[in-house]
């Protein structure tokens, strides 16, 4: 599967990325707890395994997030 909009297929893989580069700073279980999701829904919508709206809503939202915060 993959999310309709390609800047969100991007977004994922580099999340997915810099969180494999960078464990000591962040992991898929500290994003799900700063956005209180489930480290499942984490990782699904990182994976595209699901590409609900809400799904989409998280990659967008966690991508700023990291953006901010680590420049990435």
């Amino acid at each position: 599967m993959m999310f309709i909009r390609m800047e969100t297929n991007n977004k994922a893989e580099a999340i997915k990325s810099w969180l494999a580069n960078h464990r000591q700073l962040e992991s898929q279980g500290t994003i799900a707890d700063h956005f209180k999701k489930s480290i499942t829904f984490v990782n699904l919508a990182l994976n595209k395994k699901i590409t609900t709206n809400g799904a989409e809503r998280l990659v967008n939202e966690v991508y700023d997030y990291l953006v901010k915060k680590y420049k990435i």
